[in-house]
């Protein structure tokens, strides 16, 4: 998003915000039973009542609605498992290999707010509109079907819809056993454990058949060509940046061509003779331009693109941007002679490294994935325009997707993990949405063909409806209080006690304990991953 949508969007809250305040000291607000907070809107309602009552009567539906929380409970308790473990294993790699800070890091990304967070497109506000509605409302049938009454439903508004809530009688829900000789009925830790758990067991219902259809969706596109080439990565002044061309972007064309297999030498000899190269490129906002290269660029030693934090190169202070034409006595026309050198070296070895800039003595590791030297440089081989293109296949990429529900059979979890991480992963690993990209690069086909490109925003909503509440319903999962997790973990804690602990004050306390530092633990370890990389 860039600044003047950004203003824009600023203002026009700033001029909500200024209703809101005006309306509320107006007693408006509360005429209509909505509460202020801030910018934010608490819109009651009790009209809900009625739709509750036919959800939930009936002596199949009650069957219905308590074996779909049972089942949900189970499941509950395996993704708290689950996710408290990758916590830890998270806050542990943080603390052990310390990364540098990303793009993950930034404070704009740490809250999964469409727009706001750059890896969230705004279409994945229908996904939490549906998730926080579908979670609120399975908690208010659960509570009806097992006689809790019902205060009130709404959503929470700050100039568009940010969530939902069912305010169940908290006395009824979470009252004392002491308290069943007043009228009004207290929910036993059975019933309490079912109203908590169906709100994640709907969202998981909800992502399960979102995805279900996001991913026959995928049955129904083809890729337009079958190659395009991907800019890896673009070294800072090269020839290539100057141009216009940006890490992220698509070639198309080359030269009015499509891009086969020999596109890249057929572009390397070009640049070798100092032809002159047109690109079709497509940007990251889906736009296709033409970028006119000139021959006449220079083209001595090999460019660094990047280098590895606390190995030789970045001890010794190279840098991107650099050229390296000379290893001792050696001189570095191109990516072969570098691959060449190193493969003549050994861990220890003392190599003096000559760049354009400037002469630097390092001492060389030892190789992961062999015993030669190792210096700790990410080189662009490909051309000396200074930048690294790859291929990127289409029907590939399209058929890793494809394939991702076959991944969920097996029991290892690496296919869920791939699932939450996907937005976040760089492409070709990862999946964000169509738009306005990879639509592109993709057209309808079969019995879809009809809807055209809808199909390619069809299929970005149901993603991000999948997505969305599969996440919340996992992090709702987490044994840490306020979440319903941490009260599932809370009333499955009770009768663990009670078998050694027979005073009732003294277990409250225990489990009270517990459950607290358990939380305060969670919450720790999710701030440290996401502030550490800063510190360590």
């Amino acid at each position: 998003m860039d600044s003047y949508y950004l203003m824009l969007a600023l203002y026009i809250f700033l001029i909500y915000w200024l209703i809101v305040l005006v309306l509320d000291r107006k007693g408006i607000l509360q005429r209509y039973n909505i509460s202020a907070f801030g910018p934010i809107l608490m819109i009651r309602t009790t009209r809900g009542e009625k739709l509750l009552e036919r959800l939930a009567e009936g002596r199949l539906r009650k069957r219905f609605w308590r074996a779909y929380a049972n089942i949900g409970t189970i499941l509950v308790l395996i993704a708290m498992t689950f996710m408290f473990i990758l916590v830890l294993l998270g806050a542990y790699s943080t603390f052990t290999v310390q990364p540098e800070p990303t793009e993950f890091n930034a404070p704009r990304n740490w809250l999964l707010i469409p727009g706001l967070n750059e890896f969230i497109p705004l279409c994945a506000w229908v996904g939490f509109v549906v998730a926080l509605v579908v979670h609120e409302l399975s908690h208010a049938v659960l509570s009806t079907v097992e006689k809790i009454k019902i205060k009130s439903m709404g959503l929470l508004v700050a100039l568009i819809p940010i969530g939902a809530f069912a305010e169940p009688d908290s006395e009824q829900l979470f009252g004392k056993k002491e308290e069943k000789e007043e009228k009004n009925k207290v929910a036993t830790a059975r019933e309490r454990t079912r109203i908590l758990s169906a709100g994640i067991t709907s969202n998981f219902a909800v992502a399960f058949i979102a995805f279900a259809l996001f991913f026959s969706i995928l049955f129904a596109i083809q890729p337009i060509s079958d190659k395009v080439l991907f800019v890896h990565d673009v070294v800072e002044g090269s020839a290539a940046e100057k141009a216009g061309i940006e890490t992220g972007m698509f070639i198309t064309k080359v030269d009015g061509s499509k891009v086969t297999s020999a596109t890249l030498d057929k572009m390397n000899k070009a640049i070798e003779e100092k032809k002159g190269i047109i690109f079709d490129v497509l940007n990251k906002r889906g736009k296709q331009t033409e970028i006119k290269v000139e021959g006449g660029y220079e083209y001595e030693g090999v460019r660094i693109a990047g280098v590895e934090e606390g190995f030789p190169a970045a001890n010794a202070g190279m840098k991107a941007g650099m050229s390296i034409i000379m290893m001792d006595d050696v001189n570095i026309a191109g990516y072969k002679d570098f691959q060449n050198f190193m493969n003549h070296t050994t861990p220890g070895q003392k190599v003096e490294v000559r760049t354009k800039e400037k002469t630097f003595l390092v001492e060389l590791k030892e190789s992961v994935q062999d015993n030669k030297g190792f210096l700790g440089v990410f080189l662009v081989p490909n051309n000396p325009l200074g930048m690294c293109v790859r291929e990127f296949p289409t029907k590939g990429y399209l058929e890793s997707l494809r394939v991702i529900p076959s991944s969920f059979i097996s029991l290892s979890t690496s296919g869920w993990i791939w699932l939450t991480l996907l937005p976040f992963l760089p492409l070709p690993a990862g999946f964000s949405s169509f738009n306005p990209l990879l639509s592109h690069l993709y057209e309808p086909a079969g019995v879809l063909s009809f809807l055209g490109g809808g199909i390619f925003v069809i299929a970005d909503v149901l993603f991000w409806i999948g997505w969305i509440n599969f996440y919340v319903g996992l992090f709702n999962c987490l044994p840490a209080i306020p979440l319903d997790g941490g009260y599932v973990f809370r009333e499955m804690l009770k009768p663990v006690l009670r078998i050694g602990i027979k005073e009732e004050e003294k277990k409250e306390k225990i489990v009270k304990a517990i459950t607290t530092t358990i939380a305060i633990f969670v919450a720790s370890a999710i701030a440290f991953m996401l502030v550490g990389p800063y510190f360590l």
